[in-house]
């Protein structure tokens, strides 16, 4: 609005003259692409809930003099940062120094998926597939561990008349 002015302008998107690709094979590749993003963003998503517990965990071992408190936070970093050190590389700033990890190859085949004006390769369709099915595996090992262990160690600390770790809620 300009002026107390307002004009409307209809207007239609329509696909580049120069793009062979079909209207299908478009939806494909986004399709495609969409899985990959999302995936990559639950991974994301996990890290940070399983460094929140991890680091909750930790901090109530250094704050009390129990050590059966002490043992079962130090166990569950160790559990928690096993299924981190698999889903992101934290050994290193530079990543050739060390192998990628799972959300550095989900982050690298998105943009390959959307690379050309095509739907995506069957190879990138089975890595896709592949990194999602291995991706899975790790993060429901993270939902057992953050159901299983830190309940565990929630009664522990309850038992000791201590607050316990609220894990963040993940949506």
């Amino acid at each position: 609005a300009a002026g107390g002015q307002t004009a409307t302008q209809r207007f239609a998107v329509v696909k580049d003259p120069r793009v062979q690709a079909t209207d299908a094979e478009l939806h494909e590749q986004h399709a495609w692409a969409r899985r990959a993003h999302d995936l990559l963003s639950r991974v994301h998503a996990a890290v940070l809930a399983l460094r929140d517990a991890r680091a909750q965990a930790l901090a109530w071992a250094g704050r009390l003099a129990d050590p059966a408190i002490k043992e079962a936070a130090a166990a569950l970093g160790r559990a928690l940062t096993a299924i981190e050190e698999n889903l992101i590389q934290v050994d290193a700033e530079n990543p050739r120094m060390f192998p990628s990890k799972l959300n550095s190859r989900i982050a690298t085949i998105v943009p390959l998926i959307e690379y050309s004006d095509a739907a995506p390769t069957l190879a990138l369709r089975d890595l896709t597939v592949d990194l999602d099915r291995r991706a899975e595996v790790e993060l429901a090992t993270l939902e057992r561990c953050l159901a299983d262990d830190v309940a565990r160690f929630n009664a522990l600390c309850r038992d000791a008349g201590v607050p316990a770790i609220v894990p963040t809620p993940r949506g």
